[in-house]
């Protein structure tokens, strides 16, 4: 496997994976010492020229030529264009990150600065994204929207930028279990939010990420909404199109089941709507909902259909047309909701004009039906067709993962540990929580290697690998003390960090991720390096290790590959399929023990370095073609994502992973 990158270039923030030297990877078909040719370094390209002076009266959007080259992070004190000074750091996204500033020329005037990351700002999709949400977004203008001024690159820092008002006040998601929102407050916040989505549809602008973290209460009131980030809004001009344009984008938990390749993965208005309505839900339960944190389970439970027990009739039955899975039993547009609330207005007057607000004793004839018959989406409306940035678009996923949950959302719309009972051990309830947490933790493979009790608290140990271990231990108390664990002891000691370069990976490989991680097995996680025998297969003479690796290939007709990962984000294969088990058992490789059990086997990886690697197994329908298992690192974008699970639909592709680490 190749050499790490040095571990001072292995920390939080690293752009790219470096260049490290080759190592000799095991070929298992070519006989006994044989060995595969390294990968090629990755080397990134060379910076493009420095950006023109940007033209700067709003609200004209600069023409910013994708791929140019960024320059450093910005830091607070900073002042943009000699206009807007960064005084704050407020959030970090996938894709920039988020400050507060002020106009050095109107002290008093606030601002938000959302500034793409320098690190992704070479790939012109990116770039391309940040100037088509200008054009489009600072066209909009509603009470509901928050007002996008001007997109900006500050030639002198290299940095390019968005400015738009700043909203003082809560993020819906941080108070939703606090809010105590009346029906008729309901019905108003969804009017309000559906008016303003309704001007950016006719704007040519869909949001694709409609989530309580991206709706924010000024003055902490639902009745001010206003809806943030339209980072992923999408032009449904279909003449104009662009890699990003075309991506996937969104929150696991409120996207729409098209965006998760089901009905031909058509997104439009509709798709808003669907969104909308988890929001809705949400606050109306005071609860995030449950509708999956990983994608397996996302797409099951989209085919249930979210829980609606307990809702007033009046908001219930308007959610029922905006939730159907199928967007063809949809309403389709923001008119059509609209249309909906207005028999369910606020307080109105007895004799109100029919039909009267159901909700008071009366049966059918007072609540509003789905509407009959599909909805059929004609030409008049432009469909987009999705590919994926962050998660998986897969087409024809349903048939292929599982058939059930085993983690339906309780009734009443109660956080899922609200059921575990008081039966479980505290450590049984915290490995709980972390399971259902995992998928959702970005840029990361993390696994539970115990958890136990440890007096009024417990302790759970972690081993794998994560971008930012700080952050991902973060996220994962976060979730634990939802969940009803408090002061839970975690333990990263065993967690490696992995550059930038190989998170785009890893994020992909864990939509596919099989839970039960069974088929891998380790003696340990630390593999002691020493001088090897002259006669040695992988490395004479040299100082190394072999790291046994136990792989149960008992998997019926399907197929398999096995690759080897390094935290640089080199990726090689070692196994292409299953049958090179065999054939390497028959040229008699050192490689490739018997183990026992039918279909057990040993790979035994020699490593030559100290530090972590991994294996990854990646199970179902072959061929693997390397491009879409393996691409080097450079070339793993939007593109290869979705190729990658695509085929993983298609083909019922199942991913597990372990990390072990070889020290001197």
């Amino acid at each position: 496997m190749n050499e790490p990158d040095d571990p001072k270039d292995r920390g939080e923030g690293t752009g790219n994976g470096g260049a490290s030297d080759a190592v000799p990877v095991p070929d298992v078909n070519a006989g006994k010492g044989a060995q595969q040719p390294p990968p090629s370094s990755a080397v990134p390209p060379p910076p493009a020229e420095e950006p023109a002076p940007p033209q700067m009266p709003p609200p004209t959007v600069q023409p910013i030529a994708p791929g140019q080259a960024m320059g450093r992070q910005i830091a607070i004190g900073d002042v943009l264009n000699y206009i807007y000074e960064v005084t704050r750091f407020i959030a970090r996204g996938g894709m920039g990150e988020v400050f507060e500033g002020v106009n050095v020329n109107h002290t008093d005037e606030k601002v938000a600065i959302k500034v793409i990351l320098p690190q992704l700002a070479a790939d012109p999709n990116v770039v391309g994204l940040f100037r088509k949400e200008a054009r489009i977004l600072t066209q909009l203008n509603h009470e509901a929207l928050v007002a996008y001024r001007v997109l900006a690159s500050d030639p002198t820092l290299g940095v390019l930028y968005i400015v738009t008002d700043y909203i003082e006040g809560d993020n819906l998601l941080d108070v939703l279990g606090e809010l105590k929102p009346s029906t008729d407050d309901l019905l108003a916040f969804l009017k309000r939010l559906a008016s303003g989505l309704k001007v950016a549809h006719e704007r040519g602008a869909i949001h694709r990420d409609m989530s309580p973290d991206n709706v924010l209460l000024p003055d902490g009131e639902l009745l001010k909404a206003k809806i943030i980030d339209f980072g992923i809004a999408k032009d449904l001009d279909p003449g104009q199109k662009t890699i990003i344009g075309q991506g996937f984008a969104g929150k696991l938990g409120y996207v729409a089941p098209e965006q998760l390749g089901s009905y031909n993965s058509n997104v439009g208005p509709w798709t808003d709507v669907y969104s909308l309505g988890l929001v809705v839900l949400a606050v109306a339960r005071g609860a995030d909902v449950n509708m999956g944190g990983s994608l397996a389970d996302a797409v099951v439970r989209r085919k249930e259909g979210p829980d609606l027990e307990g809702i007033d009739p009046r908001l219930r039955s308007i959610l029922e047309e905006m939730l159907p899975a199928d967007p063809a039993d949809r309403l389709q547009s923001m008119d059509e909701v609209l249309e909906r609330l207005e028999p369910r207005a606020a307080p109105s007057p007895p004799a109100a004009p029919p039909p009267p607000p159901p909700g008071s004793g009366a049966q059918s004839g007072n609540v509003i039906t789905p509407m009959a018959g599909a909805k059929k989406k004609t030409n008049a409306g432009p469909i987009i067709f999705i590919a994926l940035i962050a998660l998986a678009v897969l087409a024809g996923l349903a048939w292929w993962l599982m058939s059930g949950s085993d983690d339906e959302a309780p009734a009443g719309g109660e956080p899922t540990e609200a059921v575990a009972g008081a039966d479980l051990s505290a450590a049984e309830k915290a490995t709980r929580v972390v399971n259902s947490a995992l998928p959702s933790v970005g840029c990361s493979w993390l696994s539970i290697v115990n958890a136990e009790d440890a007096g009024d608290a417990v302790k759970v140990n972690f081993t794998g690998v994560a971008g930012n271990p700080n952050q991902a231990k973060g996220d994962i108390a976060r979730a634990l003390t939802n969940g009803g664990v408090d002061g839970a002891e975690l333990d990263f000691a065993e967690v490696a960090p992995i550059t930038q370069a190989g998170c785009s990976a890893l994020d992909t490989y864990r939509q596919v991720r099989d839970l039960s991680d069974d088929r891998l097995t380790l003696p340990t996680r630390q593999f002691k390096m020493a001088m090897r025998p002259q006669d040695d297969p992988y490395y004479p003479g040299k100082v190394a290790a072999v790291a046994p690796i136990g792989i149960d290939a008992d998997i019926g007709d399907k197929d398999l590959t096995v690759v080897g990962l390094e935290p640089s984000g080199e990726f090689t294969t070692i196994v292409s399929k299953k049958s090179d088990f065999t054939d390497a058992l028959a040229a008699g490789s050192p490689m490739i023990e018997r183990e026992e059990g039918a279909n057990a086997y040993r790979l035994n990886i020699g490593l030559d370095h100290e530090g972590w690697s991994g294996i990854l197994l990646l199970t179902g329908e072959g061929p693997f073609d390397p491009a879409v298992v393996v691409p080097p690192v450079g070339q793993r974008g939007s593109d290869w994502q979705s190729k990658f699970l695509s085929e993983a639909a298609n083909k019922g592709w199942r991913t597990e992973m372990v990390w072990f680490k070889s020290v001197s």
